[in-house]
């Protein structure tokens, strides 16, 4: 059953220091700021990269699906890791409707459940009838597999009607007046949540004789059903890039759900990005500690590239240094970017880092590959918006079996 840790490196740390360039002080709103920018790429990367392995490792795309809300900044969630599709449903009602890496009838009918299930509780609400309790979200979800969702649609109803009725009869007994809700009053209250699942429906067909290259197509097209149907089919990175801490999840068989990148809500999982130091005096410096994921939070695979270049020129003796005194500080940074560099090469091979190499070309990989860009620029924007660089001679690999 697929685990993206298996394919991440969790035997080693990684521990470095960003160091702001000009001496001037922050105010703690601009510190707040790059600690909440920094979090949010590092995760993003340790997901994109859990993604890639999944889709490596047999998970199909339209089995993978994010909620269009982020994760509750204090909450943890320690059972967040390999949970029943049921309880999922149950437990991830409050973080938002269902989206999937590919649309699917699974993540149609699911998404149509949270709108149903919402739109009748709103209408209870309005009608001063105690809600439906997400107990019977449970329910709800497991019949979707069994009995299709036109059935599951009228068991909800059945649900709100039922509850309604108490609601009823205990008005009377008290001796208030109180209208009864009908069957026509919750069939009105669907009516969006029907709208979604007709167009979904239209929209599924059509893309379902596409290929990759039409899909693209979609992309740049300015017809009106053409762009509905390329919002479709890119809402999961749409969400993935408005979301700060996106869920993620993966069916993995026998009606489980993996939690994809879990350190982002689990502590127990040594993959996360601590804060270990933050010296607040001008200039500014702030220590970390994370798994090997951070080095691609300061683009260290495209440095590697680059820097084994101008390597090649120097020993070439193509760049010349006259003033020695002057280009030392510039050697001894070199030296250090070179051997971070050579370190991500080397922890790169032993983990997921990457893992989106192993994806064959077609339209999602070449969505993961914007993904990746975006954070790349991200990264580098949570840096150079309060001016602050990687101490190069900072970092250090810690082993955790030693």
């Amino acid at each position: 059953m697929f685990d993206d840790y298996v394919y991440k490196n969790i035997e080693t740390r990684v521990r470095f220091k960003f160091i702001q360039r000009r001496d001037e002080p922050l105010y703690p709103w601009e510190i707040a700021s790059f600690l909440k920018g920094f979090n949010t790429v590092y995760y993003k990367f340790e997901l994109l990269n859990s993604i890639c392995s999944a889709l490596n490792h047999g998970v199909a795309a339209e089995d993978i699906i994010i909620f269009d809300h982020s994760l509750p900044l204090y909450e943890r969630y320690a059972e967040m890791n390999l949970i029943s599709e049921a309880y999922a449903a149950k437990l991830f009602y409050p973080i938002g409707l269902p989206v999937a890496l590919v649309p699917s009838e699974w993540s149609r009918n699911y998404r149509y459940l949270y709108l149903a299930f919402k739109s009748v509780n709103s209408l209870l609400k309005i009608r001063r009838v105690q809600p439906l309790r997400l107990e019977a979200v449970v329910g709800l979800y497991e019949s979707l597999g069994v009995e299709g969702v036109e059935l599951v649609r009228s068991r909800l109803i059945d649900l709100a009607l039922d509850q309604a009725e108490k609601s009823y009869r205990i008005a009377v007994e008290k001796g208030k007046k109180k209208k009864e809700l009908k069957r026509g009053d919750v069939e009105r209250a669907l009516v969006e949540a029907d709208k979604f699942r007709r167009q979904s429906d239209k929209d599924l067909l059509q893309l379902s004789g596409l290929t990759d290259d039409e899909r693209l197509e979609l992309l740049t097209s300015n017809a009106r059903d053409e762009r509905r149907l390329a919002n479709f089919l890119t809402s999961f990175f749409d969400k993935f890039d408005a979301t700060v801490r996106p869920l993620v999840c993966a069916r993995v068989g026998h009606g489980k759900l993996r939690v994809l990148g879990r350190s982002l809500v689990n502590k127990q999982e040594r993959t996360g990005l601590e804060l270990k130091e933050i010296k607040k005096n001008s200039p500014l410096g702030a220590l970390f500690e994370a798994g090997v994921t951070a080095y691609q939070a300061f683009q260290q695979e495209k440095r590697a590239k680059e820097l084994h270049e101008i390597d090649k020129k120097i020993k070439a003796k193509e760049i010349e240094l006259l003033d020695a005194k002057i280009h030392g500080e510039k050697i001894k940074n070199f030296e250090l970017e070179m051997q971070a560099a050579d370190c991500y090469l080397k922890i790169a091979r032993e983990s997921d880092l990457t893992a989106l190499k192993g994806l064959p070309p077609s339209f999602v990989q070449t969505q993961i590959v914007k993904a990746y860009g975006i954070e790349m620029s991200n990264a580098a924007g949570v840096l150079n918006k309060q001016d602050l660089r990687m101490d190069y001679g900072s970092i250090q690999t810690i082993d955790l079996n030693v």
